[in-house]
């Protein structure tokens, strides 16, 4: 049995066809994409009443900045591991962001096998951290 057997993934991406690619990719024996939102506004909305494991959010959104977003969520779901995944390779963002709790970041385009192993290394860390939760 995978060690993170069962880890659930919520996308916010503005662009469909990613958020559609990204459940391919994802959904499958080791996590369970449990859902995903196209704005900023409606990822705050389902993720008032939603808990993921992990948040793939992108930088760049139609209402909002998915830093800004970033901050959001780390204030409200501060167990979520966020993966950032955009297209802006710009050094000051992926800095920010990192530095603003994200736990990883993917540039678009991507491949499946970049997103899974990322996915599955941060994966790893939310279990280390749940056993040591559980421990101590």
């Amino acid at each position: 049995m995978p060690l993170h057997q069962g880890l659930s993934v919520f996308i916010i991406d503005d662009n469909e066809m990613t958020r559609g690619l990204l459940r391919v990719i994802i959904q499958g024996d080791k996590y369970d994409v449990v859902g995903d939102a196209g704005t900023a506004e409606s990822a705050r909305l389902r993720l008032r009443s939603l808990r993921a494991d992990i948040i793939c959010l992108d930088v760049v959104m139609p209402d909002g900045d998915g830093l800004e977003l970033l901050e959001w969520i780390r204030d409200k779901q501060p167990r979520a591991a966020v993966l950032m995944v955009t297209a802006s390779t710009d050094r000051s963002t992926v800095e920010q962001a990192l530095r603003s709790g994200a736990k990883g970041y993917i540039v678009k385009p991507f491949n499946p096998g970049t997103v899974m192993d990322t996915l599955d290394k941060i994966a790893v860390q939310i279990k280390a951290q749940r056993a040591t939760r559980q421990t101590g």
